[in-house]
């Protein structure tokens, strides 16, 4: 009876917690790549969300990004973060957009798992520039080592979907002025 009870409480504190990963870290690669942009003065001033997200991991809580910000926000952030490092930021070229996928997997083939992030950059006139990047990681077996693999790993997703955006022809489209 005392072993079902603690296994009870357990499962009803466990499923009150929130995995936040870390805050966001820049990629050097990503500077250096917007280096290239150097002086142009750009920056992201909003991104909306038009997909909906389930934030639940394995009944563990939620996956939410650090310091109480939307994935949007975190995302911007992120780019503007890159922007900054690469001096490439400023008010000359404004940005908007959507996060338009976003989705994680903790049990992709028993201990691995992915973010899915999907993202359009729109400039002024109107002209867009569009990537969906998987990024793939170790997560886990149980569900307090996969749950905090999967937070950890939303920097490295969202790195590598700058990166993807950053590589583009369309973003190089979107930031000639």
């Amino acid at each position: 009876m005392k072993s079902v009870l603690a296994v009870l409480v357990l499962v009803l504190v466990s499923g009150c917690s929130t995995m936040a990963p870390p805050r966001y870290g820049s990629s050097p690669e990503n500077v250096v790549a917007l280096r290239e942009y150097k002086g142009a003065g750009i920056q992201v001033t909003s991104l909306r969300q038009s997909a909906s997200f389930s934030a639940g991991c394995r009944l563990m809580g939620d996956i939410e990004p650090a310091d109480g910000k939307s994935i949007p926000e975190f995302i911007g952030d992120a780019i503007n973060s890159e922007l900054q490092l690469a001096e490439a930021y400023g008010s000359d070229i404004s940005l908007t957009g959507e996060v338009n996928e976003i989705s994680f997997s903790s049990i992709d083939g028993l201990t691995n798992g992915e973010w899915i992030i999907g993202l359009k950059l729109e400039d002024s006139d109107g002209a867009s520039a569009e990537v969906r990047t998987v990024y793939r990681f170790k997560s886990g077996f149980d569900a307090i080592t996969a749950c905090n693999a999967t937070a950890d790993a939303l920097t490295p997703a969202v790195q590598d979907t700058i990166r993807d955006m950053i590589g583009s022809a369309d973003f190089a489209k979107l930031v000639e002025k």
